[in-house]
């Protein structure tokens, strides 16, 4: 909670630094849209004996809003309904046995994007852009599905989907960086197309490991995230 904190009020830091440049400046625009965002994920486990199992597809969509400071720089924000993904294993007590457990998660947020984009002049019919900044986000759902195996005595058992909003935290914060490339159709419509990094800050899991109770178990989600839109 400390982290997604301090994440938070760096956002209210950034947007209060781009407002009154906004008040300021000569150039002055708004541009709304809408995205779509597939992605890889994975979830990151830096403890003993906590593995990642592999990359796992998820989505996303939801609104651009750019608020333009100056014609090639804006504060960009909107949301979006992040759908992400992972696997990992760890030791686990299950039955009076212990095993591993392998459990895969759907992890489902409402994030909101504070960051600063900055854009080329025009090349050609195109234009290059990038952008960084925090994405906090409140979780909205979580699932998992369970594989539970020991040897001694020989055992597995298996769960299907079911819901864990009570071993995931409610908040979380990411670092976005990425860039793309804008493509207008007229003059107040464009495609977009661009790729982000999502860069977890905080740990999504909480809850203690059933065979060893001091550890706290702990997973960060990260991604590499396709952004495809259109602006107007």
């Amino acid at each position: 909670m400390k982290s997604f904190r301090n994440i938070f009020f760096i956002g209210v830091a950034l947007m209060l630094m781009a407002s009154p440049v906004n008040s300021y400046a000569q150039y002055q625009s708004i541009a709304l849209g809408v995205k779509i965002a597939p992605n890889i994920g994975w979830l990151r486990a830096d403890l003993e004996n906590y593995s990642n199992e592999g990359i796992v597809t998820g989505i996303g969509w939801g609104l651009i809003s750019d608020f333009y400071f100056a014609e090639n720089y804006a504060f960009s924000t909107g949301f979006t309904v992040s759908f992400h993904n992972g696997k990992i294993s760890y030791p686990d007590l299950q039955s009076d046995a212990i095993g591993v457990l392998n459990r895969s998660y759907r992890l489902k947020y409402i994030d909101i994007p504070l960051l600063i984009k900055m854009k080329t002049n025009d090349l050609g019919k195109f234009r290059f852009f990038g952008n960084i900044g925090i994405q906090p986000g409140v979780r909205i759902g979580s699932k998992a599905k369970d594989s539970f195996r020991s040897t001694i005595p020989p055992m597995t058992i298996t769960k299907d989907w079911h819901a864990i909003d009570s071993q995931t935290n409610l908040f979380r914060a990411t670092m976005v960086i990425g860039g793309g490339i804008e493509y207008p159709i007229d003059n107040s419509t464009a495609i977009i197309a661009g790729i982000n990094f999502i860069n977890g800050l905080s740990d999504v899991l909480k809850g203690d490991n059933r065979v060893n109770t001091a550890v706290e178990h702990k997973g960060v989600p990260n991604a590499f995230e396709l952004t495809i839109g259109v602006i107007f």
